[in-house]
């Protein structure tokens, strides 16, 4: 049975839940890996994308207080808060802009002090300093909490949002879309069903997302599967809804204990990462990518995972800061020539992207 499964995987038809979990659960893993290459390379040939990028995070002060999150204080009074105003974070950016970035990745915490127009300052503001640099800011949870301070809808936010000059939103906040799960590591955050319906007005707005994967903590094989049949739903919906965009890559994230209410957990081993990896390139067969954040992954497992299904990197990540709140010892940044490396020593050929997958051109990377 499990062969007759990967054979239609791998071949691109769609697999049902129940033949997802059998997959995961008792396929081999060098066999899911394979059938999630041929996938990965039917869909892409030998290339792997990856962009060049920075982090801006306006605060880490956050009212929302999850039980995963390392990033995230409380008040102004502990004494790691930070609170950046809008032209503090624009010198950054201009700052980082040297390095030649094209995307600013802008993600923090969520309080009342960040308000709707906070963000379309800030986003003006960017525009002005660096009109070439794609903004992809504010998740589905952010987006929902200034909305809700604003008192308007998500998709008036987004509408204002995007006129300021947002260009494209991440996929954070989703965690594990399982109410059990969600109950233990992040309680207070809004469900799962308003994430999914941010998306789905940003999609009929015409502003492209990415959809995340937090797991190895709580989650079942079956809840994660779940999580991975919502998100392909809601990908066919917005491609019957005639949607001007659609999620564009999807990002599995293992779960970092360090520095968390969890530490005592052992984080997801090697085989869960890319099995998880293999399953989400067969279960997603409508979304173009599958990205590897190599910051949680760690550089080794990011390697590996591009014979698994990975087709795409999560960029240079200038000066990362959420993931490394935890102990993870990957660096803040990777250079171009470094990431170049890494796709070349797992036997494909790397190709410097935007923010919307558009080749970018400027001299290849040369190996180091």
């Amino acid at each position: 049975m499990i062969d007759a499964i990967l054979s239609k995987a791998a071949e691109g038809e769609r697999i049902s839940a129940d033949e997802a979990v059998a997959l995961y659960e008792q396929a081999p893993l060098d066999d899911l890996g394979a059938a999630a290459e041929a996938v990965a390379r039917r869909m892409h040939g030998d290339e792997v994308t990856y962009n060049v990028n920075g982090y801006l995070n306006p605060t880490n002060i956050c009212v929302v207080g999850c039980g995963f999150c390392a990033f995230a204080v409380w008040t102004d009074h502990d004494p790691r808060a930070y609170a950046y105003s809008v032209d503090q974070l624009v010198d950054r950016a201009q700052q980082i802009s040297d390095l030649g970035i094209t995307e600013l990745h802008i993600v923090g915490g969520m309080t009342k002090e960040y308000t709707l127009e906070y963000y379309e300052d800030l986003f003006r503001e960017l525009k002005a300093a660096l009109p070439h640099v794609s903004l992809t800011a504010l998740t589905a949870v952010e987006v929902e909490f200034v909305a809700r301070m604003a008192k308007m809808t998500p998709r008036e936010a987004l509408e204002r949002l995007i006129a300021a000059g947002h260009d494209s939103m991440p996929g954070g906040g989703a965690e594990v879309f399982s109410p059990r799960v969600r109950k233990i590591i992040a309680d207070r955050k809004v469900p799962a069903e308003v994430w999914l319906d941010v998306h789905r007005d940003a999609h009929a707005l015409g502003l492209p997302t990415n959809a995340t994967l937090l797991f190895g903590h709580f989650e079942t094989p079956e809840e994660k599967v779940d999580h991975m049949i919502r998100l392909r739903a809601l990908q066919d919906q917005g491609i019957a809804a005639g949607s001007p965009a659609r999620f564009q890559a999807f990002i599995p994230l293992p779960f970092l204990p360090g520095n968390t209410d969890f530490s005592y957990l052992p984080g997801p081993s090697r085989d869960e990462k890319l099995r998880t990896i293999a399953l989400s390139r067969l279960v997603l067969d409508n979304v173009p990518h599958i990205k590897g954040h190599w910051v949680m992954l760690e550089e080794d497992i990011t390697q590996e995972g591009l014979r698994f299904g990975l087709d795409d990197l999560s960029g240079t990540l200038v000066e990362e800061r959420v993931a490394h709140a935890t102990t993870v010892q990957t660096p803040l940044g990777l250079t171009r020539d470094r990431i170049g490396d890494l796709i070349r020593g797992g036997g494909r050929t790397p190709v410097e992207r935007n923010t919307t997958y558009g080749r970018v051109g400027r001299e290849a990377v040369t190996a180091s």
